[in-house]
Formats: C-alpha cells, sequence, structure tokens
C-alpha cells in the first residue's frame, strides 16, 4: 500500500466536524511544539512523522529546515483552505477525503504491524527456509523455447540423435520463442517448478531430451556448468526479510477482511453478478523473464 505524505495536509482540511464546527486547520496538537507557523504551534511529532517520511534526518540541519519548509506549507495551505471555505467545494472534499482514506489505511497497516511483530525465531526460520529453497549452487544453462510440442520434439529429435547442443541451438535460434543463454542462475529464480526439477536432474554438458512443458510452452534445456554460492549473511538480509514478512502478514490480513465483507459494485451493468470489488489476475508472460543475479 502506498505511502502518501501529503496526508498531513489533507487530514488538516478534513471539513467539519460532527456539530457541523470547521475542523482546526492542525488536528493533531499533542506534545511539545517544534515550530509556530503564525500563530499556530505545531508538535515536534507532527515534524518528525514528515521527516520519517521523506526519510530525512532532523539532527541534519540541513534536512531538518527541509522538512520544517514542508510541513509549514502544510499549515498554511490548510490555513488558506479554510479561509476560502473550500471545503464546501464537492471535488476539494472528494479529494481530500480518498487521500484522508488512505493515509488512514497506510497507518492502520502500520499499527497492525507494530501489533503483530515477526519473532527473531520466525524472522531466524524464513531465512533457513529461503537459503534452503535458493540452493548451493548457482547455473549457466543455454534455453530454447517453444510455442508448440512439434517443434520442440524434432529438436528434441535431433538431441536424442546425438546431434551437439551447439549445432541444434544454432539451427533452430532463429525458430524458437526464445533462445538464449543465462549465467549464474539461483533455483529460485527460474520462473516455472518444472524448469527447477529439469536443471536439477542435469550434469554439466548434458540436455534435457524430452521437451520439458510449462505455462511458458515447451522447454529444451542444457546446462552448461554450476558454481558454489555462499548465501548472504543472516545479519546482512534480516531487515529486508523482516519487512517483507510483515508485508506479507498483512496481506494475509487483508485477504481475511475481504472475504469476511460484503463489497457489491453498485453501478455494475445490468446482468451481471454484483461481486466483490478485485483486480483480475494477471495473464502469465509470453516467455521466461531474464533471470537476475541474486545478491
Amino acid at each position: 500500500m502506498r505511502r502518501l505524505l501529503p496526508l498531513l495536509i489533507v487530514a488538516a482540511l478534513a471539513g467539519c466536524s460532527a456539530e457541523n464546527k470547521p475542523l482546526p486547520p492542525v488536528q493533531f496538537t499533542t506534545g511539545e511544539p517544534a515550530l509556530r507557523v503564525n500563530d499556530q504551534p505545531v508538535a515536534e511529532a507532527l515534524l518528525a512523522e514528515v521527516a520519517r517520511g521523506r526519510g530525512l534526518d532532523l539532527n541534519n540541519p540541513e534536512q531538518r529546515q527541509r522538512a520544517i519548509k514542508e510541513l509549514s506549507d502544510y499549515v498554511l495551505l490548510a490555513n488558506f483552505a479554510r479561509k476560502q471555505t473550500f471545503e464546501g467545494d464537492a471535488q476539494f472534499a472528494v479529494t481530500v477525503e480518498a487521500q484522508r482514506l488512505q493515509g488512514v489505511a497506510n497507518a492502520t497497516m502500520e499499527a497492525y504491524a507494530r501489533s503483530h511483530p515477526i519473532s527473531d525465531q520466525a524472522l531466524k526460520t524464513e531465512y533457513e527456509a529461503q537459503v534452503a529453497k535458493a540452493g548451493t549452487e548457482s547455473y549457466d544453462f543455454g534455453q530454447m523455447l517453444f510455442d508448440n510440442e512439434a517443434e520442440a520434439l524434432k529438436v528434441s529429435e535431433a538431441l536424442l540423435a546425438g546431434k551437439d547442443w551447439a549445432a541444434v541451438y544454432a539451427e533452430w535460434q532463429g525458430k524458437a520463442k526464445q533462445a538464449r543463454e543465462f549465467k549464474d542462475v539461483r533455483l529460485v529464480q527460474l520462473p516455472a517448478p518444472e524448469l527447477v526439477e529439469a536443471l536439477k536432474k542435469l550434469k554439466p554438458g548434458e540436455a534435457t531430451k524430452v521437451p520439458v512443458k510449462s505455462q511458458y510452452g515447451w522447454h529444451l534445456m542444457h546446462l552448461v556448468a554450476t558454481h558454489p554460492v555462499t548465501p548472504p549473511a543472516f545479519d546482512a538480509v534480516g531487515p529486508e526479510l523482516r519487512k517483507r514478512m510483515q508485508a506479507r502478514q498483512g496481506e494475509v490480513w487483508m485477504q481475511k477482511m475481504r472475504g469476511e465483507a460484503v463489497i457489491l459494485d453498485l453501478k455494475a451493468p445490468k446482468g451481471d453478478p454484483a461481486a466483490p470489488a478485485a483486480a483480475p489476475a494477471p495473464p502469465p508472460p509470453a516467455a521466461p523473464p531474464t533471470p537476475e543475479k541474486t545478491q
């Protein structure tokens, strides 16, 4: 979920209270003020949040001034909007509300992560599982991919007859859907489990004699060499791994709430059953992406 820093200004512009009275331009006033904009004190915590959202260090004088400039601009614009009674404009109000909801959602996800921390043991277990999944070797290999099985079988027949991979590759390179050489690829980077299993069974110099079927088409692969790989140290990847685990945990939680909710599209075309508003799954790529080297 994208973080929306300008929430600070739109929250300050968020219309009227339950008593239909205009809300103050700055609604968070807890704690010691860090600055004053005209007659409006602004809390240190609010300045710290602006700095956090922009990756600024308040102990750095130049960066602190950047944070102050941004926050004071928010306050000045909030005061201007209130004086101009912009909250009565429908487009203004809907823009503020959409961004306010996004900001509340962002903050809620962060609060959920804080209240459901990833334990050190769970982090260590995930690290070990990923290291095991990635394997201890990287692979240099060639691949030819075909749209139809008939062409793939012709290539397979040539290999079974004892023809050298390089000669077959040169003959079919321009006819295949994809013909490429890959270097230093980890098994975890391969886009289909069928390719993982096929590559693991080969020894350097060997090629698959039977086409391997995946969601992308029919593959023929030739293993050139393998190289030992040392996994990254736990301390080096732990923080980023924890973030990914928190994001995954948050998505599971959101899926549960979506499943328990009733979400109807009230403007759905007539004759179409109303269904939860969910984005369709993207189609698979036409061909496997180029594997990238694992850092």
